[in-house]
Order: structure tokens, then C-alpha cells, then sequence
């Protein structure tokens, strides 16, 4: 009976060390925790979602995506699964070819809800769509040079590491800079809280910096402490960022900032197709001739 109620952490069992510097079962037991975590914001923002009108549902959509990712991540992580052994050149004492964890599925994750939150953050200031898709692909950069940064095992893993500081420095003259100059001008409302949101995300991510130079980057902390350092910033980046942006844009005018949805879909106006006798309908005889 006592089996049946034991907290032990048995991961990894199923799931084997990769490495010398690994997860260990305290690591696993942590990202347990952020993955039920993630898990409740998930639910609990995906019923809020069925109280809110469905012309306004673009930035609960955004909310929902991240939370999801950040849930898939966390299992993924807490099962001790998507990463890879890679041989560190500064090693702990004089242990030659000592190896660390390295954990490729989360610079995955944070390709993808980085790019879902700077894509909302875009929409919001309402800046053209070649500013939206610039600032997105910048953000595909960072994560990459991250990830190509953290599986090298030389010295030249720096040279990525100053190039996705580079890819971060743009990211944030897009975002406070061409974004929020943009808003400002048009909007004092949006204005305010596209700020307080891109101010946050913008300093969230130089400290993603901080957490890859000490550990995927310079292997100084385990990866346990690994886990906690990434841990705490994924809660305020994506958890408290996803909440954070449904509450700062519920009041906001959406049909102003043409982000609100219609009974047509997109298909706006429905009197220019059948002169005002119902919603929109295409036909087979409604085809283009070609």
C-alpha cells in the first residue's frame, strides 16, 4: 500500500541518464510541477475563452497556443526526453570529455511562443504586416542561434551566443521602438498596454541570455539549477505573459485595431455578395471562370 502512495520520482528508470551532467530526479520533480502549473493556466484560460464573445477571441487564441506549448514542454522535459549528450570544453575539474544534458526540445518551444507572443504584441500595436512578419522571423533566429550555440562543443558556441544578442538587440527596436512608436501615435489605450507587455517579454528575453551563458553556454550550474533558473523565466514569460495579455486587451477596441472576428468570417459584408438577403453564400455557378 505504501508503494501506492510513495512521491518518489522514478523517471528515470524508464527514461536513462544521456549524459554525465543530467537531470536528476529533484530536476524531473521540479518541471513536474511547472508542467501542472502550465497545465491548470492552459485549462483554466481555455474555459475562460468559452465566456468571451468569439469576435473576441484573437488574443485568447495567442494565450491558449503558448500555454499549450509551454505544457508539451514541460513533459517533455520532466520525462527526461528531447535532449542530447554534448561534450563541454570548459569542464568541471579535470574530467576530459565530460558531458552535459542539453535540452533541444526547449529551444523548439521557445522558438514557437516567443514568435506567438511577439506576433500578438505586433498585432496590437498594429504595425504593417512586413514589420509583424520581420519581427516573427527575428525571433526564429534568436532560438536557432541558441540551439546551435548550445549544441556546439567548442569555444565557437560564443560566436552564436553574440549573434542571437545581436538578433535580440533588433527584436527590441522592433518592439519599443518601431511598434510602440507606431501605437503611440494612433492609439494611447493599446499604447499603454503593448508598452507594459513588450517591455516585459524584451527584458525576459536578455534574461534567457544570462541563462544560456551560465549553463548551455559555460556549464557553471548543474542542470538541475539549469531547470530552476529556465523554470522561473518560462512562468513569466509565457504563463503570467498569456494571462497578463488577455487582461490588458479585454477592454480594448478590436474593431478599431481590425482584430475582431465577424458572423462572416472574413467575408465582412455579406450585402455586396446576395444585396442584403442573408448571410454570405457561394454556389458552384459563384466559381471564377478561368
Amino acid at each position: 500500500m505504501s508503494e501506492i502512495f510513495s512521491r518518489s520520482n522514478k523517471v528515470l528508470d524508464h527514461n536513462p541518464r544521456v549524459a554525465i551532467n543530467n537531470l536528476t530526479e529533484d530536476g524531473s520533480s521540479l518541471d513536474w510541477a511547472i508542467f501542472a502549473l502550465h497545465a491548470l493556466l492552459f485549462l483554466g484560460v481555455l474555459a475562460w475563452t468559452f465566456t468571451t464573445p468569439p469576435r473576441r477571441r484573437i488574443f485568447h487564441y495567442i494565450s491558449i497556443l503558448i500555454l499549450f506549448i509551454t505544457t508539451i514542454l514541460y513533459f517533455v522535459l520532466a520525462s527526461n526526453l528531447g535532449s542530447t549528450p554534448v561534450r563541454q570544453y570548459l569542464n568541471d575539474g579535470d574530467i576530459i570529455n565530460r558531458t552535459r544534458q542539453i535540452f533541444y526540445a526547449r529551444w523548439v518551444a521557445y522558438l514557437l511562443n516567443f514568435a506567438l507572443a511577439f506576433f500578438a504584441l505586433q498585432l496590437l500595436a498594429a504595425v504593417d504586416w512586413a514589420s509583424v512578419w520581420f519581427t516573427v522571423f527575428l525571433v526564429f533566429i534568436w532560438a536557432t542561434l541558441y540551439l546551435a550555440g548550445a549544441m556546439t562543443n567548442s569555444s565557437w558556441k560564443w560566436g552564436f551566443f553574440g549573434m542571437a544578442v545581436f538578433a535580440h538587440i533588433l527584436i527590441a527596436w522592433m518592439a519599443l521602438g518601431v511598434a510602440r512608436g507606431h501605437i503611440g501615435r494612433i492609439e494611447q489605450l493599446s499604447h499603454k498596454s503593448f508598452t507594459m507587455l513588450a517591455a516585459w517579454e524584451v527584458f525576459m528575453m536578455m534574461m534567457y541570455a544570462v541563462a544560456w551563458a551560465v549553463s548551455e553556454g559555460a556549464n557553471k550550474i548543474h542542470v538541475d539549477s539549469e531547470q530552476i533558473f529556465y523554470s522561473i523565466l518560462d512562468t513569466l514569460s509565457f504563463g503570467v505573459f498569456a494571462v497578463l495579455l488577455i487582461l490588458q486587451t479585454k477592454k480594448l477596441d478590436l474593431d478599431y485595431l481590425r482584430l475582431s472576428s465577424h458572423e462572416n468570417g472574413r467575408l465582412r459584408d455579406s450585402h455586396s455578395i446576395l444585396g442584403g438577403n442573408g448571410p454570405a453564400r457561394r454556389t458552384q455557378n459563384d466559381k471564377d471562370v478561368v
